[in-house]
């Protein structure tokens, strides 16, 4: 019987030494910390490609919306870079509130157009839909 008393004793021992059963006591250790939740960039990283390999219905848009845009002729605008990129869904890398998107890989370049008044950053799907994320950007 002795021997079941010393081994309780053994076990019981620590846990009320270290407070674990005993309120209003401070924690000697502190809580655990949360692991931050690291977020995937949102904007996908695209290969640079040459001009002349973006189709020529994604460089007509682009050219004619900037344009249109920034109130100068098409001869003005230049495409001054051109990445390959592909988009996690329908939206281009721009989703607009309310509205739905096909959730598919949409394979697709990502464009700057560029003239005298300013440059702006188009996304396109390689069909000849473009958008653009902000309304005007200044170089």
């Amino acid at each position: 019987m002795s021997k079941y008393l010393c081994l309780l004793a053994l076990v019981v021992a620590p846990a009320v030494e270290a407070g674990a059963d005993t309120p209003g006591t401070p924690r000697t250790v502190a809580p655990p910390k949360r692991i931050p939740y690291v977020q995937q960039p949102s904007v996908p990283v695209g290969v640079p490609v040459n001009t002349a390999q973006v189709p020529r219905e994604v460089r007509r848009a682009v050219v004619a919306d900037a344009a249109k845009r920034f109130g100068v002729s098409t001869n003005a605008v230049v495409i001054a870079r051109a990445e390959q990129v592909t988009w996690s869904n329908g939206s281009l890398g721009c989703p607009e509130p309310g509205r739905m998107y096909t959730q598919a890989l949409v394979p697709g370049f990502r464009l700057v157009a560029s003239t005298s008044e300013g440059a702006l950053e188009y996304h396109s799907d390689g069909q000849g839909r473009i958008v653009t994320c902000v309304s005007r950007a200044r170089d």
